[in-house]
Parts: structure tokens; sequence; C-alpha cells
């Protein structure tokens, strides 16, 4: 994985949840995605979800981005973040212990 989507909103927003799991589905079945989470955020404030989208390829993932925000029937309510994954390397310390 080498991109990860961010998509968040408001958990009070009717239909975002499933709109976006709807346009989620085809591309995980194209192996272009794939959905790694679908989390909630709870305060004093406000509730939001927030689902990650992991991708292979960033330029999939901001072509997807970019596919999704000039689409009318795209939800606006909907925030976007796009994070490049980088691979962390690390010993594990019995590995370490015991070479």
């Amino acid at each position: 994985m080498e991109a990860v989507v961010f998509l968040e909103f408001a958990s009070g927003a009717s239909g975002v949840r499933s709109c976006l799991l709807d346009r989620i589905a085809p591309l995980s079945l194209s192996g272009d995605a794939r959905l790694s989470f679908v989390g909630t955020e709870r305060d004093d404030i406000r509730t939001a979800e927030v689902i990650a989208l992991g991708f292979r390829s960033a330029q999939t993932a901001k072509a997807i981005m970019q596919r999704w925000t000039s689409d009318p029937a795209f939800p606006k309510a909907v925030e976007m973040r796009l994070l490049r994954v980088e691979p962390v390397w690390s010993i594990e310390p019995l590995a370490v212990m015991f070479p």
C-alpha cells in the first residue's frame, strides 16, 4: 500500500456512509483499492465517521479523489485527505537478543 485516503463526514449525515461504500465496492473488486477500516470519532462537540481506503498507487488515489470531487453526485459534506505511506523497518526485540 502506497497511499491512504481518509474520508471524513458527520455521523448524522443521511446516507453518506452507504453512498461512499457503494463507490468503494467497485474499487475493491477491481483491485485498485482496499477498505482498511470504518471508524467513529466521538467527542463532546460532534460525532464523525472516518473511512480509510488503501491504494497501491498514490497516482490512482489522486485520480479517484479528483474524479469524486468533480462528480456533482458526490456528497459535499465529505472531507478527503491523502496520506502517502512510508515503509518503516524495525527489528523485533527477540531478534536482537537471539540472532
